[in-house]
């Protein structure tokens, strides 16, 4: 097996080994065993079984992420009907990612102690923002937005799919459906649609008071 073969391989045996047994439980043999290769393949391609998990576990909400981005939207769509198009695949998703979320979890606690994997996780999540920011972008109304803006969308999406999917580990009944979540953007759109945009205001501009309203 070459050597890419044999990284590809290790890759994809972690992923599904975590998914079926999480992270503690899957050991360097079962890793070898696995995808095909010789115990020493671990070290030699990843340093350590910890690097070889993470980077598997990584890769799957890249995945994950791109699998929501594949939905199409219209091209005149702005922020929130993007969310609101994208809204039901990412709670259809929740449950098959919660496995993987729960190592996830484990490394974010395990960060705190290892400068290395939060510089990863760190990287991830910049990722994932340049991610859902390239579809932000993608559509018409996005290309007007000021960059640091879509950075900031790209934040709140993330956001919402890591808050959700705490909610469905404790609670799975109390988390909005794709069509209630699809149904709640509907709403701020079109509300910001009858309501029209605020006025531009900037850090000298005097405060607004109650009375000014009136």
């Amino acid at each position: 097996m070459a050597s890419e073969e044999t990284r590809s391989a290790l890759l994809d045996a972690a992923k599904r080994l975590v998914f079926e047994r999480g992270y503690a439980r899957t050991s360097v043999r079962d890793l070898v065993t696995e995808a095909g290769v010789n115990l020493g393949a671990v070290n030699y391609h990843f340093g350590s079984r910890e690097k070889l998990l993470n980077e598997a576990m990584l890769e799957f909400f890249l995945e994950w992420g791109e699998s929501v981005g594949q939905i199409e939207v219209p091209q005149d769509a702005g922020p929130l009907q993007q969310l609101a198009v994208r809204a039901r695949a990412m709670v259809d998703g929740i449950s098959a990612a919660q496995p993987l979320f729960v190592v996830f979890l484990e490394g974010l606690l395990q960060s705190r102690h290892s400068p290395e994997l939060r510089r990863e996780l760190a990287e991830h999540y910049a990722r994932q923002r340049e991610q859902a920011g390239e579809r932000i972008r993608a559509g018409l109304a996005g290309r007007e937005l000021p960059p640091r803006t879509v950075e900031v969308i790209a934040s709140y999406m993330l956001a919402v799919a890591d808050g959700l999917q705490i909610q469905a580990l404790v609670d799975p009944d109390s988390i909005p459906t794709g069509d209630e979540l699809a149904a709640f953007y509907e709403g701020l759109a079109a509300a910001a649609r009858a309501n029209g945009h605020p006025p531009e205001r900037h850090e000298d501009d005097p405060p607004i008071n109650e009375g000014d309203k009136q």
